[in-house]
């Protein structure tokens, strides 16, 4: 869930907040936010800070940190991204 979409916006830019999740799980196996109950994990979530994989590259740090980026006016587009 994008931090849009925790305080009632959705745009297309939630989106790219998503696949930007699903892009950490798939290089790392684990969620970019956790916790050990739903208002942790949504704070963690609205502050936008979590842990960079470890063996990543720097071009996808940076990709990470501007899909995962918790103001949707400056998360990067579809098409910045591709």
């Amino acid at each position: 869930i994008s931090p849009d979409v925790l305080n009632g916006n959705y745009g297309k830019e939630c989106d790219i907040w998503s696949l930007g999740v699903v892009f950490y799980m798939m290089m790392t196996g684990k969620y970019p936010f956790d916790g050990n109950s739903r208002v942790e994990v949504f704070n963690k979530i609205k502050n936008g800070k979590f842990n960079m994989p470890k063996n990543a590259s720097p071009e996808c740090c940076d990709l990470l940190r501007k899909m995962i980026c918790v103001n949707p006016d400056e998360r990067i587009t579809a098409k910045d991204a591709l």
